[in-house]
This record gives C-alpha cells, sequence and structure tokens, in this order.
C-alpha cells in the first residue's frame, strides 16, 4: 500500500493488534494518540510506527495529521450506551468523524475504513437476524450509543457522494483478550476463573473474535466496495451460551442459568442508589438502565456480505472463546 496509513482509537487492544498487523505487512503508520488520555500502544510497536497527538473532536489537529496520510482506519470513538454521557459519546463518535472524513477529502486520502457497529444497523426483535439493510426505524431499542454510531457512519457516508472513498464495517461485540475495564466482557472472564459465573440475563448477543475483526477490517480496506457497509461477525450466542463456554474454557464444572430480567434490573437500581449516594460516576458501569435494556434481548447479526465479498474465514465458536481465555 502506498503511503503512509493513519490509524485513529489505536491504543486499545484492538487498535494495537490492527497496527501490529499492518507493521508486519510492511506499511507505514502513524497512530493518533488523545492527549488527554494517558492510553499507550505497547513497547514493541513503539520504534515502528510514528505517533501524533490529536483530539479527535479537534478539526484544526485532526486536519494537521492528515497531511500525507493515504489510508485511513478510523477506529476512534466511545463504546457506551450510557447518556450520562451523551456530550463526550456525541463529540467523539459523531463530531470527531466528520472532521476525520472531510481532512481525509481535503488531503486526497485514498480510502478510510470507517469502524462503526451493529449497533448503528440497530436492535432487531427476538427471532430476527439483521443484516446490512435493516430499517433502523424497526428497532426495538435506541440509545446514544446506537444513536451516535449511526450518525458518525452516516456523516462518512455523506462524503461518498463528495469523492471520498469509504467503506465501513460493523463489528459486533468484539471479543479481545485481555482488553477492556473489569465490567465489560473481561468481567464475565474475571468472574468465570473465580467460579463466580452462574446466572447470567436471558438474551443473546452477535460476536466477533478479535481475529475475525483485524481480518474483516484489512479486507474492506483492501477490496470493499466505495459506500458499502459490512457485518462483522463471529456467532451468534445467548448469554447462557457464552456463559458456559467461558466456564468450560476455564475448567470449571457447574451450570450456568438464565434468570429473570427483573434480577438485574433491581440489581441495576440498587447499583444506581450506590452510585449517587457515594457520588462515583463509572463511565464502564454495565448496570445502567440502557444496557440492561440490552441484556434482554436477542440481539443477532448475519455477516453473509463480509464473508462472501471480502472472503472472510470465519473462526469458529470453540477458536472464538479460546482465543478470549488465553
Amino acid at each position: 500500500m502506498s503511503g503512509r496509513t493513519l490509524v485513529t482509537g489505536a491504543t486499545g487492544y484492538l487498535g494495537s493488534t490492527l497496527v501490529a498487523s499492518l507493521v508486519q505487512a510492511g506499511e507505514r503508520v502513524t497512530v493518533l494518540m488523545n492527549p488527554h488520555e494517558p492510553a499507550a500502544l505497547p513497547g514493541e510497536l513503539r520504534p515502528h510506527v510514528e505517533t501524533a497527538h490529536a483530539d479527535i473532536a479537534d478539526a484544526r489537529a485532526v486536519d494537521d495529521v492528515m497531511r500525507d496520510v493515504s489510508h485511513v482506519y478510523h477506529l476512534a470513538g466511545i463504546a457506551s450506551p450510557n447518556s450520562r454521557l451523551g456530550h463526550r459519546i456525541w463529540q467523539t463518535n459523531v463530531l470527531g468523524s466528520y472532521h476525520v472524513a472531510r481532512a481525509a477529502l481535503q488531503h486526497g486520502v485514498q480510502r478510510v475504513v470507517h469502524v462503526s457497529s451493529t449497533a448503528a444497523i440497530g436492535y432487531p426483535p427476538n427471532g430476527v437476524v439483521a443484516d446490512e439493510d435493516f430499517d433502523p426505524c424497526d428497532s426495538v431499542l435506541d440509545n446514544v450509543y446506537s444513536a451516535t454510531k449511526r450518525a458518525g457512519e452516516r456523516l462518512m457516508l455523506d462524503f461518498v457522494e463528495r469523492g471520498l472513498d469509504v467503506v465501513v464495517v460493523n463489528p459486533a461485540a468484539v471479543f479481545a483478550p485481555g482488553a477492556g475495564p473489569a465490567r465489560s466482557w473481561q468481567g464475565l472472564l474475571v468472574a468465570a476463573r473465580k467460579g463466580l459465573l452462574r446466572v447470567v440475563p436471558p438474551g443473546g448477543t452477535a460476536v466477533c473474535s478479535a481475529r475475525d475483526f483485524v481480518v474483516g477490517i484489512t479486507a474492506a480496506m483492501a477490496k470493499g466496495d466505495n459506500g458499502r457497509r459490512y457485518i462483522l461477525s463471529t456467532a451468534n450466542l445467548s448469554y447462557r451460551q457464552i456463559g458456559e463456554l467461558l466456564v468450560a474454557a476455564v475448567g470449571r464444572h457447574h451450570p450456568v442459568r438464565s434468570a429473570p430480567m427483573g434480577l438485574f434490573r433491581t440489581a441495576g437500581r440498587g447499583n444506581r442508589l450506590l452510585r449517587d449516594l457515594s457520588g462515583r460516576f463509572d463511565p464502564d458501569d454495565v448496570l445502567v438502565a440502557e444496557n440492561l435494556e440490552l441484556m434482554a434481548r436477542e440481539l443477532y447479526y448475519a455477516p453473509d456480505r463480509a464473508v462472501r465479498e471480502l472472503g472472510i474465514p470465519k473462526v469458529s465458536t470453540h477458536e472464538l472463546i479460546a482465543e478470549f481465555v488465553r
């Protein structure tokens, strides 16, 4: 690939895994770092990339970084449905995407791969497996995350009409080893290892392996169609299936049961009361009302387009879990 490749959101597990893959392929990579956050690239990657510091919500800073860039992977975003973070999420997921698209167009970037989310497609009713053409008006829920990811994606695709080459990927929940705070998917793994993962919500979700994510996003850059979106997903699993797979993978031998949502809603109300009394706010709190409603649903998606058009060889469910727990 000619020119320099810019990766936003490069300091998380997925971003750094993508950067490692690009470096190994011989690409010249610049990673965009947020000057207000302490996250850093793994030490082994630092000698092989250039770093640039810019707030994604700062138009001038993003424009400066885009000079001499030929390709962009735009991963930067906030993945939370918590409405209390609404302004911050909008600044990153919507305004940040606009700044990236505008600067890319102005500086003649050859292609942008925009990392959106299945949430941008919408939340399908139970029994429906949504594809890229699912009508968001049929979504059973909406929240600040899905709304901002949809808006950011729409802004990106609007720039296609102005001459920018954009491919969108919509990953499902990515199971990344060692990634995320203790209350994210990583928290389930910690609970499984301690023998505490015994009760789960009644819903389910589409999940994507870290390997499928990286293969999918690089394939989108190489051969995705301009203006097209691609769902990246490895499997559709109930939370009970996820729990049972994790428990077995860590060598535990006890059942995992689905509990009524009333139990989790009660826990959520208690959690909010304690949070309000303590004055503490945890942006990664999974027991917020917006997240609890997602847990009650079976949010399943079809990756057929990506498999067919991008040639992505999906990993098995066994490989997905083995990769996550290693």
